[in-house]
């Protein structure tokens, strides 16, 4: 029999714990911009950002800081402008001492005779809110691009924001994805052995169409209803494959009765034949 196996779709597996703070680099995409790379700044180390995280990613509607440190610009040119953008909400840095405040699509014109040393650095200091999201997004928290007779980019520091619902929801999608496939799998095996599993089937069915609402729901920034719909496919995906997996048993409990049944019979007749054989050697 068939298995009609309707809109499934794959949810990347997250982290079942959350970290509550973070200090550091990891995860920091730099990069991403369809800008060609500059070449005569460049940016000394990786960018640091301050935040805290739920499930490795940045939390939403918490605080951020992003430390970026520029070196060795080219002497080629006199000089150039840097223009800041960032996706965090009330977005503003510092540049070099602190004395320049810098605010979203802000721009900081750089001398760069006054960097002849090539130990001499620029400090920049970012900081805003995570936005408020209803899917998870990769987020740009700071985007420096630099302007001389065209554009060119500097640095783009982004990263994943989500939030505890999300994830919920991330989480409930995922394990409902998995029992799925576990019923697809126990349904598949049953098959083969010759078991009826139009039950199972239709259990697998329901547990389908919860999830493509659970999917449409998350996508459609309703985590809360995606959760609820991701819990019932799972639910019914667990039913699926108690369904197949107890049709097999019986099948296997069949066919263990039939195969004992048939040792028994030949074990009669070679008894039956034994003792006929006995009878007309005349022993009794």
């Amino acid at each position: 029999m068939g298995i009609k196996l309707k809109g499934l779709v794959a949810i990347v597996v997250v982290s079942l714990f959350l970290t509550p703070f973070c200090v550091g680099v990891g995860g920091v995409g730099v990069g991403g911009v369809d800008l060609e790379k500059s070449k005569f700044v460049e940016v000394k180390g990786s960018p640091s950002v301050q935040c805290e995280e739920i499930a490795g990613k940045i939390k939403a509607g918490s605080e951020v800081s992003v430390t970026v440190v520029l070196t060795n610009f080219s002497q080629e040119i006199e000089e150039s402008t840097l223009v800041f953008y960032s996706d965090l909400e009330d977005a503003g840095g510092h540049v070099g001492d602190g004395s320049r405040v810098i605010k979203d699509r802000g721009s900081f014109t750089v001398r760069h005779r006054e960097f002849k040393d090539k130990d001499k650095e620029l400090r920049i200091v970012w900081s805003g809110k995570a936005p408020e999201l209803k899917t998870q997004q990769n987020t740009t928290l700071l985007s420096i691009t630099q302007e001389i007779t065209g554009e060119y980019l500097v640095v783009s520091v982004r990263r994943e924001v989500s939030s505890e619902e999300i994830e919920e929801a991330l989480n409930a999608l995922s394990e409902a994805r998995a029992e799925i496939e576990n019923a697809n799998s126990a349904i598949s095996n049953a098959t083969k052995h010759g078991v009826e599993v139009s039950e199972a089937e239709t259990n697998l069915e329901n547990a389908n169409f919860h999830f493509r609402d659970a999917n449409n729901s998350y996508w459609q920034g309703r985590a809360g209803e995606s959760v609820t719909a991701a819990r019932e496919a799972a639910h019914f995906a667990r039913l699926a494959k108690e369904r197949a997996e107890s049709g097999s048993a019986s099948v296997k409990c069949r066919n263990y009765g039939v195969l004992v049944g048939v040792v028994v019979l030949a074990v009669a007749v070679l008894v039956f034949l034994i003792i006929k054989r006995g009878r007309k050697r005349g022993i009794y």
